[in-house]
Order: C-alpha cells, then structure tokens, then sequence
C-alpha cells in the first residue's frame, strides 16, 4: 500500500508534479526549513504554477524554461546554488506535524493532489519518478535530486584511474562516470613551482582516456571542472597526489600539555606554493574531519578544541586557528595521525619509545623534537633536523605584568660564540634585538625590555646563532 493516497493527471515527462514535501525538519526550525519540491517536465514549461496547501494557495508563479525543479521553501537563503533549480519563497500556515494533511497542484491542463500522512521528524515525503509513483520516506534533499530513488539523474564524476610518475612528469589515465559524456577541463600545478599544464576535452561514459604532464615534481595539484548537472557541488576537482614523503601538508607543533587555561593544539604547515583545501584531510579515524577552508602558501593553521581561548593566548588575529574536536591528546606517550581523504600522509609520536620526548607545559617541534611554543611561525630553527643546539638559555619567568616594573625578563646564554637576541611581537614584528657576547660560563643575566617594548598578550624571544635559533613564548599582562 502506498504511504499516502494519490490522485494525479501528471505524468513524468509531460507535467510538473509535486515531488517532495518536508513538514518536520529538524536541521533548523519549522519557520525555516519547511519546504515543497516540484519536478518539472522534460519540455521548457510556460504556463503559470499554483499550489495549494489545504486549499489556500500557498504560491503562484512561473519557473525559469531551464528549471528542472521549483523549490519552495520558507527561509531562501537556504536555497542551493543550481542553473536547473527556480527557488522561491513558500508562504502560508506553517505544516501540521502530528496528522495528514492535503497538497495540490495546477498549471494549464494538469493537476496534482496528494494526501500525506502523519510526518517523520526529519523525514521528507519523495515520489520516485512520477505522480501516480508511490511515496516514501527519505533524507531531505531540498532543490536537488535524489540519486538513490531517480533513475535519470545526471552527476557527471571524473573518476582518476590511474596516476605515476616519472622523470619526464606524471602521467595516468581517467574516465567519465555518472553522465554519458561531459567537456572536462583541467590544470595541472606543480606544488614547488608556478609551473602548470592546462588540458581540456571530451569524456565518453566507458571509455578510458589517457593523460600526461610536463610536471615532474614530487607534488601534483590537479584542479578539474565538469559543467553543470542535476547534482550541483561537485561538479569541480581539487585534488593531490605525492610521491611517499612528498606530501607538502606536515604536522610541525603539538602540545599535549599546555600550560593552565590554554587548550591543546596542534599545527600544520603548507611548504608548497599553492593554496590547498583542509576539507579532505582528517586524524585519520574516521570521524575527525577538517573543517572547510584553505591552507594559504608557506603558511601555518592551528586546530584546537577551543578557539577562543587559544586566541586569547596567542593575541595575533592573523594566525589562522581552526575548530577540530580531536579528544585529549595524552600527555606521557601517543600518537598524531594527519591523512588526506584515506590516505595517511603524515604522524608523530612521542613518549618512552619514540624519538621525542615531552616537557610540559612546552610543546615540540616534530621535526627537531626540541621544546617550542611558535603558534602559527615556522622558522629555519623549527623545521631543521638536527636537534643540537650550540647554545644553551634559560629565563627566569614566562608571564609578566606592565604593573610590576621591578619584575622584568632576565635572560642569560651559555655560548661559545655570539648569539643575536631579539624580541617579537605576537604578530610577527620585530621589536628590539641585540648581541651577547660569548659567555661560555652562562653566569651572566642581562635584561630584555618586554615590559617597555613588548605588547600585551604573546610575545616571542629569539636566540639564534647562524641558521641555528631557539623561540621562546612569554606572556605580558596589562
């Protein structure tokens, strides 16, 4: 027995038809989310629409002649982006929940009506393929087709078959799926230089075509658009591939244990000089997935638990801080996994048995392994190998405060050589600097003007010798 009873002179092809109705959302409010979906026939359809909810008319217009479906729905700006979609508006008495309740519809010669019964929450009422089809329940699809329940929807997919390289630039082969053929055009970056290849053509469903670049990096970016379909957003490609160990997206910080009111974090860095999306990557667990958003060129992104108060810590509104809910790292001995869709492209560990050990409340660089605290800066000290240092620091306090003038930062250096100190603000910007001598002794205190120099909130030391440098946090309060 069908779900709901149907009387209709609309057939596929030849009338518009209602298609799917939401009383009950629950992705957002009544007010908001409700909505009535109309499949529109095959043919460019001229004449006016008028629907009916319980015998008021709840909506009267004309689609646009390329509109394959007409979607009302109470709140617009919820609208998808289509060519083949006409939304609109849906006014009239919010739907009942609790009982059935009658739709209708005229346009020229054609009718529709259908009595639905009482609603699922969340649950959209779908006719399958025409008027007299029956009815079910089903995932809200507002505006767009449902694939699992049409059979003639078309969502062009360009599927990479195969991709290596070589010396002379990857090469692979690919194919069209979802449509009988599409116009695809392509670009190929490399991800270490502004080198790319553009390529365009036609792919035929079932027909496997061959590809080559000029591009022998060890990183391809591969950015593909497919036209429009009936199923918008993923009509576009932005995709990278590597040789093993190439990836240019790599963990550089972590902190498990932070200091008293920070929140654990970590820090990825882009080395390539291309801008690469986040939405594919993940910890690799199958449920810790990146929020959407973009890695700029050489720079670095934060993900945290809570936002706030690390951006309150690290003061620079420039540093890139993203919502990632990753559970509690451990602070002894764990493990860090990033991967790109499903694959595993980057970890680290630390603890007993690994090669970085953790000295809380500091996190560590997972390159060097050494003590760090640089949210959002990479330096040549930072992505460096070799963790020995040819000096040796100590400081005699990391917060400080503007109104307490006779505690100011002392800092001494065990060196045999010079050493360049100099104080950074949280944004970046050099503030003070200046030379020690060599004190291989270390006895020697000299003092740093952050309380005159510095800024609230995060500030930065920098010790460096040569290409070889330590950065230390430390916090000024008003």
């Amino acid at each position: 027995m069908n779900l709901l009873t149907s009387v209709g002179y609309a057939v596929l092809g030849a009338c518009p038809y209602l298609a799917e109705i939401l009383p009950d959302p629950q992705a957002v409010e009544d007010s908001r989310g409700e909505f009535v979906e109309i499949r529109m026939p095959q043919t460019p359809w001229h004449d006016t629409l008028s629907v009916y909810f319980e015998g008021n008319l709840i909506w009267q217009g004309l689609a646009g002649s390329a509109s394959k479906r007409v979607l009302l729905l109470r709140d617009t700006t919820l609208c998808p982006a289509s060519e083949r979609l006409f939304c609109d508006l849906l006014t009239g008495k919010n739907f009942p929940n609790s009982r059935e309740s009658e739709f209708s519809l005229q346009s020229g010669d054609c009718r529709d009506f259908a009595k639905i019964p009482k609603p699922k929450a969340g649950k959209s009422l779908v006719r399958i393929d025409s008027a007299d089809s029956a009815w079910t329940y089903a995932e809200p699809s507002p505006g767009l087709p449902n694939a699992g329940l049409e059979d003639d929807v078309q969502d062009c997919l360009l599927q990479i078959d195969t991709l290596f390289w070589t010396e002379s630039g990857w090469k692979g082969s690919w194919t069209i799926e979802g449509c009988d053929s599409a116009w695809v055009k392509v670009l190929f970056r490399s991800t270490a230089s502004l080198t790319e290849n553009a390529w365009q053509g036609e792919l035929v469903r079932g027909r496997r075509m061959a590809f080559e670049t000029r591009i022998a990096s060890e990183a391809l970016q591969i950015q593909a658009e497919l036209p429009p379909d009936d199923l918008p957003g993923n009509d576009s490609l932005d995709t990278l591939v590597a040789l093993k160990g190439a990836f240019p997206i790599r963990i550089t910080e972590v902190h498990p244990c932070p200091e008293e009111g920070v929140p654990e974090w970590f820090e990825i860095y882009n080395a390539s000089v291309r801008s690469i999306s986040l939405a594919p990557f993940s910890l690799c667990d199958g449920k810790t997935a990146f929020p959407n958003g973009f890695l700029q060129k050489r720079k670095s992104a934060i993900f945290t638990k809570d936002t706030a108060a690390l951006r309150s810590f690290v003061g620079n509104g420039d540093v890139p801080i993203f919502p990632l809910h990753f559970g509690y790292l451990k602070n002894a001995a764990d493990t860090l996994l990033l991967c790109y869709g499903n694959v595993p492209v980057d970890s680290v560990a630390w603890g007993k048995e690994a090669r970085i050990q953790t000295h809380c409340p500091e996190g560590f660089s997972t390159r060097t392994g050494r003590a760090e605290n640089s949210p959002g800066f990479q330096t040549p000290g930072s992505l460096a190998a070799d963790t020995a240092l040819p000096f040796s620091v100590e400081w005699n306090a990391r917060v400080f405060s503007q109104k307490n003038r006779f505690r100011p930062l002392m800092l001494r250096v065990k060196s045999e050589s010079e050493v360049l100190v100099e104080l950074i603000s949280g944004k970046g910007d050099l503030l003070w600097n200046s030379k020690f001598e060599a004190d291989p002794s270390g006895n020697s205190w000299k003092r740093i003007p952050l309380l005159e120099k510095g800024f609230p909130g995060p500030n930065f030391l920098r010790i460096s010798q040569k290409n070889r440098e330590k950065r230390i946090t430390v916090i000024l309060r008003p």
